[in-house]
């Protein structure tokens, strides 16, 4: 499959210091957000206080960050889908916190609606975060769907450290991912809810793998993951933990809902070419597709 390379940020603007400048008032406006979400908790628990701080502020009038920026984002910044995945996280939580308000003021706040919240800041931080990731890397090696490292940022990154054949290497695994049956979800829900899913099982692996494993959109609902100094045998219960986080709760965008397994292939590096243990790591995810799919495979003998 071609590997596309996603627009950027900086495609359209006349130099780096205008995202420079952007970028300092995303952070502070994010840095004001999470300041209010600090007094909308303080209003849904005491909710006929007056103290606020914010002055001369309902507690909902600064929790939108947008309302930070001294001017609105560029129209380059607006289209990239991490942003509007951003955008699409305030707006679900502006709604949720009003209702939360309501509620408290009445002396009735949900368990179900205070855990919603929770759950919406989850959200929204880890799309700030992958966001404020994306220009800090000016959007260059990101992949817009999922906000992980695209297919030539790990070409570069894989390549400078196992590329050269004969010299020393440490020691890595390497695994395919797939998302199992794929196209029957984009057949039957459309490709909208389709890129939700990708999006959510990108969440879920990094929630799974270690803080020095890297994951990468190979392309398509195909990713790489890299396990550095970690032998196969060391590898597999870290692997088997990101299956099963994948398939662990279903996955829904409100309208549609799947429960999304994925197979794996998995292979340790050896003195071969890195396109030898990538070809062996995928040959083991067809392995696992073949015999049932939801299930790892493993290539152990490197050449």
């Amino acid at each position: 499959m071609p590997n596309r390379k996603p627009a950027t940020c900086a495609d359209d603007r006349t130099d780096s210091s205008s995202l420079h400048q952007f970028h300092g008032e995303l952070r502070r406006a994010l840095l004001m957000h999470r300041k209010s979400r600090l007094d909308l908790f303080f209003h849904l628990h005491f909710p006929h206080a007056t103290t606020t701080l914010f002055a001369e502020s309902a507690p909902l009038a600064q929790l939108d960050f947008r309302t930070w920026l001294s001017e609105p984002p560029a129209e380059t910044v607006r289209r990239q889908r991490i942003y509007q995945e951003l955008t699409k996280r305030q707006d679900s939580l502006l709604t949720l916190a009003a209702t939360a308000l309501a509620e408290a003021h009445n002396n009735a706040l949900q368990t179900d609606t205070l855990a919603r919240l929770l759950r919406l800041t989850h959200e929204m931080d880890r799309a700030a975060d992958r966001f404020d990731h994306g220009i800090v890397s000016a959007l260059t090696d990101i992949d817009e769907l999922t906000g992980l490292l695209n297919r030539t940022a790990m070409e570069r990154e894989l390549y400078a450290l196992y590329g050269e054949t004969g010299a020393p290497r440490p020691l890595a695994t390497i695994a395919m991912v797939d998302a199992d049956l794929f196209k029957q979800v984009n057949d039957e829900h459309g490709h909208a809810f389709g890129d939700h899913v990708l999006a959510t099982l990108a969440e879920r692996f990094l929630e799974s793998l270690r803080p020095q494993d890297k994951v990468y959109r190979y392309g398509g609902e195909e990713f790489l993951v890299l396990l550095p100094h970690t032998p196969l045998h060391t590898a597999l219960p870290v692997l088997q933990r990101l299956r099963m986080q994948a398939y662990s709760e279903a996955i829904s965008d409100g309208d549609c809902e799947v429960m999304q397994s994925v197979s794996v292939g998995a292979a340790e590096t050896g003195d071969e070419p890195l396109s030898d243990t990538i070809e062996r790591a995928d040959q083991a995810l067809y392995r696992a597709k073949a015999a049932g799919r939801n299930r790892i495979e493993t290539d152990p003998e490197p050449v």
